[in-house]
């Protein structure tokens, strides 16, 4: 009898592991059942958020579910950054920020609670984004050679802004100002919007900014005029404008550029879906539209590209940050 019953319940109990087994499988192979959330770490009407909320709605009719995009700006993005290396590695939380920062935020912040490699699971590049440097329109310089000289009068004090210590655009300017010889004021903003605000209300002066449908409007209308590409070859909206090289500031050539991402540990098949699905949707008209006003290059890659990517603009920029003295304040 003793036998019997021990037998029944070693079924029950096997029964029972491959009921979990089975079951776990198919929770995995439906996915996703639930909403995603789609983190932006800076303020709504940047280019970052721009292109985030292009891709949404179609990563949503594409995987069945709703993406929702979700703004998170603070702290350059550290705060946002923490919030995705935490959250569970399911699935369902995304991410969109710069591969760059990702990785030399550490160099910044003295208190940075992720790691950039084993927190954080690279889906694709999203973007490539050539920079120029904007000023306003009432300052007295028509070339970039003009804009150097009147930084270096010690009465003009000049400033620039952007998105928080550490982001692109503010690292863009600290090496042009270290290789052009000269000191401008920075003012951090939480998004690139503010930054583009307070540029044409002349609360600032400068700044280092993808092209976009709104700069463009901006600088035809007077408000604003672009001294230089930052990259190593002339944008395609300004081809009388020279880059920074050009215009006599040497060994200077920046790109900025945009991401996806999940938590460490997400399942390597989440990761390669979305990856193909957001190379699928790369492709229709309506994102190329969005990507060509912002004037951003759609530039897809595998997870090991971005990863790849990611350590090359480590690479870059840590000796910069750390011969400079970049530190949040």
């Amino acid at each position: 009898m003793a036998t019997y019953v021990a037998g029944i319940f070693r079924n029950r109990v096997i029964g029972a592991l491959v009921l979990a087994v089975i079951s776990g499988i198919a929770q995995a192979q439906v996915w996703p059942s639930k909403p995603l959330r789609w983190i932006i770490p800076f303020a709504p009407g940047g280019g970052l958020d721009i292109i985030t909320r292009a891709y949404a709605p179609h990563l949503a009719a594409a995987l069945g579910q709703p993406v929702v995009p979700e703004n998170r700006p603070a702290n350059a993005g550290i705060l946002a950054l923490e919030f995705v290396a935490k959250a569970p590695p399911d699935g369902y939380t995304l991410a969109t920020f710069g591969p760059g920062a990702l990785t030399y935020n550490k160099l910044i912040y003295a208190d940075v609670k992720y790691d950039a490699e084993r927190d954080f699971a690279p889906i694709t590049l999203l973007t490539d984004a050539p920079l120029a440097l904007y000023i306003n329109a009432a300052v007295p310089a028509q070339s970039l050679a003009d804009f150097i000289a009147l930084a270096r009068n010690p009465a003009s004090k000049l400033n620039y802004g952007a998105p928080g210590h550490g982001h692109p655009f503010h690292l863009a300017m600290e090496l042009f100002k270290d290789r052009a010889g000269i000191d401008l004021l920075f003012v951090p903003y939480k998004g690139g919007a503010p930054v583009i605000q307070d540029l044409v209300a002349g609360n600032i002066q400068a700044m280092f900014y993808p092209v976009g449908n709104q700069i463009l409007g901006l600088i035809k209308g007077g408000k604003l005029r672009v001294l230089a590409a930052s990259g190593n070859k002339r944008l395609a909206e300004f081809s009388d404008t020279p880059t920074v090289e050009e215009a006599g500031v040497k060994n200077y050539s920046v790109t900025g550029g945009f991401a996806m991402y999940a938590p460490g540990g997400t399942p390597r098949d989440i990761v390669l879906r979305l990856n193909r699905e957001i190379a699928k949707l790369s492709t229709y008209p309506d994102v190329g539209k969005v990507h060509d006003g912002q004037s951003l290059l759609v530039s897809m890659s595998t997870p090991e590209e971005l990863l790849a990517r990611q350590r090359l603009e480590y690479d870059l920029w840590a000796p910069i940050i750390k011969r400079l003295g970049i530190r949040a304040q």
